[in-house]
């Protein structure tokens, strides 16, 4: 019973959490315009980056690359990886840079956000570098034959998503080097690894609930045959994108109210007409988040 009690509980702060980055949304709805607009360039990225990589290695008449063309398919894929990373981080950067924007009392826009984040790029482009070479190992320890070490390599990546989760607003408030950044993300954490969790825990059920009736349309279109396929298909992707642009930009909100949370110990003043209070915690007052 007392499990019960305090899954329910967890997952009462986990709607609290989403609810109050949902409100702070409702006045900068532009802000989720900022991770399609990611996901855009991403494309843009792998097309300027894969197509002329794969005109060098198969030609016009050629039916296939050859054994020499591998160390090109390597570095393209690396430069493919680390452009990909860089705009991600950008985009994010410029919802966190939004969020605090809006939490010192202004009104931000797509343009004031990205300009923002072009002015962190010295200490972006060097984050990205470091998070692809991360993510680069892990993906190899993940895609190893071995169960023991895939399982391993899991845990890792999991650990990671948890030591990195405010290292974005760092960038943007502190502009540390890569390394001063997860050592400083990695200090907030031990003061706020509860709402961390509950953040990376509930939002990716939250996105789950709600991508499902996408992932049903994309299937039902499937099953069905013919035009509804297509129907279906276009319907069912663009929900699914719909949710995780949304469900980003929620996450990038929470990170910059945690962030200011963590080292100012006050509730950011877009969260504080709502009820989290439940969510966040004074450890001055001594309450703690009941179940961590």
């Amino acid at each position: 019973m007392a499990d019960i009690v305090m899954n329910m509980g967890r997952f009462r702060r986990t709607l609290e959490t989403a609810k109050a980055s949902w409100a702070v949304l409702q006045h900068d709805r532009e802000l989720a315009l900022l991770p399609v607009i990611g996901a855009l360039t991403s494309v843009a990225v792998v097309m300027a980056v894969g197509f002329p990589i794969w005109l060098s290695t198969h030609g016009i008449n050629d039916g296939g690359s050859s054994a020499s063309d591998e160390p090109m398919l390597w570095i393209g894929a690396l430069i493919m990886a680390l452009g990909i990373t860089v705009v991600t981080v950008f985009f994010h950067a410029a919802v966190v840079s939004g969020a605090r924007e809006r939490f010192s009392g202004g009104d931000p826009t797509i343009a004031s956000s990205i300009r923002a984040a072009f002015s962190r790029l010295p200490v972006i482009i060097p984050w990205a570098i470091l998070a692809t070479t991360v993510g680069l190992i892990l993906r190899a320890i993940q895609n190893s034959d071995n169960m023991l070490t895939r399982f391993l390599g899991s845990m890792l990546n999991m650990a990671w998503g948890v030591l990195t989760f405010l290292v974005v607003p760092i960038l943007v408030v502190e502009q540390t080097g890569p390394f001063q950044s997860l050592r400083r993300s990695g200090e907030l954490l031990r003061k706020t690894w509860g709402e961390n969790l509950i953040a990376q825990v509930g939002f990716g059920i939250i996105g789950l609930i709600a991508a499902l009736p996408g992932i049903l349309i994309f299937i039902l279109g499937a099953a069905s045959g013919g035009l509804f396929t297509i129907v279906g298909g276009v319907i069912g992707f663009v929900w699914i994108a719909l949710v995780v642009a949304v469900l980003s930009t929620l996450t990038a909100i929470f990170q910059m109210a945690l962030y200011l949370y963590a080292i100012t110990g006050q509730v950011p003043e877009g969260f504080r007409d709502t009820s989290i209070g439940d969510v966040f915690h004074e450890r001055s007052q001594g309450r703690l988040i009941s179940g961590f």
